[in-house]
């Protein structure tokens, strides 16, 4: 929060030294939209998804120890709706429900006696829909662009998840939101390219795992003590 807050002083600084500076040019587009009350958009983005890993170092009924890792982040697909709520000159309150499209390379190293004896890869394929609720601050509208910074959380939900594989998640979460962007103010539309990070706070293993047919899957479970979801996104919102 303290790294927020001089953010947002730094973006209060810098608009209050550029009013009646040569900096300051002739608003031209879309002079009254910062005035409504309520507008809407959509957002199209790219994102990669990873894991926080904790390794409860426990031994398999074969003695080896297995320590899991996502080596390879890999890229997937975001697309969203932007509800917005103007609360006054600086701050916007807003509803993003956003559907990611994405997977994730888990890969086990099986160690006995402190020697790599055995390696296993699954992939975690995942539908989430996040669900934030942040806080926009916006700094002073410099010609035709507007920097900002948004704060919040929200919880996620995964709809893809199946019963039958090797690593199982959650399928509720919780996060908080942060990052950066800046307003683009065109002839007929709002752009805003955006990059933010989602950091999940709960414990995503799903320990209880009736439909699991290989049963001596269940040490890759075993194997992690804790899991968290780590999400960082670049959007370009259209409003």
């Amino acid at each position: 929060m303290l790294i927020i807050f001089l953010f947002c002083s730094i973006f209060h600084s810098f608009g209050q030294k550029r009013r009646g500076s040569i900096f300051r040019e002739k608003v031209q587009n879309l002079q009254q939209i910062d005035d409504k009350l309520f507008h809407f958009g959509f957002t199209l983005g790219i994102h990669t998804q990873d894991f926080g890993f904790k390794n409860s170092d426990v031994m398999d009924k074969d003695g080896i120890v297995w320590k899991g890792d996502v080596p390879i982040i890999s890229p997937g697909f975001s697309v969203g709706i932007i509800s917005d709520l103007r609360l006054n000159k600086y701050f916007n309150l807003r509803f993003v429900p956003v559907l990611n499209f994405g997977d994730r390379r888990v890969s086990f190293s099986g160690y006995r006696d402190g020697v790599k004896v055995d390696q296993f890869s699954t992939s975690v394929v995942s539908t989430i829909i996040n669900l934030p609720l942040t806080v926009k601050f916006r700094s002073v509208r410099i010609s035709n662009y507007r920097p900002y910074l948004i704060a919040g959380g929200g919880m996620s939900i995964d709809i893809s998840r199946k019963n039958d594989v090797p690593l199982m998640l959650k399928q509720l979460d919780g996060f908080v939101e942060f990052g950066v962007g800046c307003d683009f103010y065109l002839e007929y539309f709002k752009l805003a390219p955006e990059l933010k990070m989602c950091l999940g706070f709960n414990n995503m293993i799903e320990r209880n795992r009736p439909g699991l047919e290989r049963k001596e899957d269940i040490k890759y479970t075993d194997a992690i003590s804790r899991l968290t979801s780590r999400l960082i996104v670049l959007t370009f919102n259209f409003e």
